[in-house]
């Protein structure tokens, strides 16, 4: 077989092992039940962002508010329903126990609880308003119609949208993907670090070695995790937006398809070096507990370049950012949101994407004698420097 061949080979039992795996079974399966969970929950609970009012008033109120006031609330968006109590003490200990979020008695009183939303004492004053208006109007002859009218007109409001507010919901989604590419990392990360470690400690490696070469074998591994984890993710979010759309949960942000394409570029970049350098982290050591200890640069270097990128959001495009957005191994979680915002020039992004590449050609290279010379090590914590040795050897 030639080296394709042999790297997807590798792959190819890498996807077979971790698919078959109870572990990522159950692990896909609770994610998607949390996803479906948190975007379903407003629904079925009640959860919505539009209030619903209900309003008690006494029967001896000659004026019928609940029309006014639920045709009112449906054109902002709400609902409105009205109870009738006999006395206006009665209606008052309905306000006080929180049975009704506002009374009306005598069609002049308003009673407001420690409760009542602002806005729906306004638009009962307004109400109350209007029928005063309307009914002296009638007793002096007027048309109602024409009182209506005058009572209805007024300016015309228009909303001006920022200028950059598809800025802000593409930075907003650049964000979400720089989230997912630090846990995803994390995750499938530590799916490597464990299976070299394991795969050492059982010797299984001797016998892997005997036919695939070390290099061959990390580019294997990287590929065929970086598959499983990116199908995963694609089956989670995409399952989220189809479920946010179809229940109308969220307002989502109506973004391109380029912000989408940036997200899984830098995605692949970043989980190509973080990955090999987590199998390398994994040849250096053949116990599960040393491993954290020997993966940590690499979730450190993580931390930094996760939490620079969120000063993008809030417009700190500054030194810092700049520098760590084209310097690797932080342009993955930096550069995209640079990019979302508008604050990253062409040849920033050139330069970042071509650094990258650079640099994860030196991860394989140099990772890979650092991994061929630490699997056969077994027993104890291997240097790196030792481990280049043995590789030379």
């Amino acid at each position: 077989m030639n080296r394709f061949q042999t790297v997807w080979l590798v792959a190819r039992r890498e996807l077979r092992e971790r698919a078959g795996s109870r572990a990522f079974q159950i692990s896909t399966a609770l994610t998607i039940l949390l996803v479906v969970g948190l975007l379903l929950a407003p629904a079925v609970f009640g959860l919505s962002d539009a209030p619903e009012y209900t309003i008690g008033e006494t029967g001896d109120n000659e004026t019928n508010f609940a029309a006014f006031v639920t045709a009112s609330a449906e054109q902002e968006g709400t609902t409105a329903e009205t109870k009738t109590y006999q006395t206006q003490e009665d209606l008052r200990v309905a306000v006080r126990d929180g049975e009704v979020d506002i009374g009306i008695a005598d069609d002049s009183i308003v009673l407001t609880g420690p409760d009542t939303d602002p806005e729906l004492t306004a638009l009962i004053g307004a109400a109350i308003v209007a029928a005063d208006l309307t009914q002296r109007a009638e007793d002096l002859g007027l048309d109602p119609a024409v009182v209506r009218d005058l009572l209805t007109a007024g300016p015309t409001v228009e909303a001006v949208e920022p200028e950059n507010e598809d800025e802000t919901a593409e930075g907003v989604v650049a964000f979400v993907g720089t989230v997912l590419l630090f846990i995803s990392i994390v995750t499938y990360g530590q799916w490597i670090l464990i299976g070299v470690v394991e795969e050492k400690s059982s010797r299984v490696v001797e016998v892997v070695l005997g036919a695939v070469r070390p290099r061959d074998l990390l580019a294997g591994k990287v590929v065929g995790i970086g598959i499983l984890g990116l199908a995963q993710l694609l089956v989670v979010a995409g399952l989220g937006l189809y479920i946010a759309r179809a229940t109308d949960t969220f307002d989502l942000p109506d973004v391109g398809f380029d912000l989408f394409a940036i997200v899984v570029l830098w995605f692949l970049l970043g989980f190509t070096f973080f990955a090999s350098g987590f199998a390398v982290a994994g040849s250096l050591v053949s116990r599960q507990e040393e491993a954290q200890n020997a993966s940590f640069p690499l979730t450190l270097i993580m931390l930094v370049g996760y939490f620079t990128a969120t000063s993008a959001l809030t417009g700190g495009d500054n030194a810092v950012l700049r520098a760590l957005s084209i310097i690797p191994p932080f342009s993955p979680m930096t550069m995209p949101l640079r990019q979302a915002v508008g604050d990253a020039l062409w040849w920033e992004v050139v330069l970042a994407v071509v650094l990258m590449l650079v640099a994860i050609a030196g991860m394989l290279r140099i990772g890979g004698r650092v991994y061929s010379g630490g699997l056969l090590k077994t027993g104890r914590k291997v240097k790196l420097r030792e481990a280049l040795q043995a590789a030379e050897r």
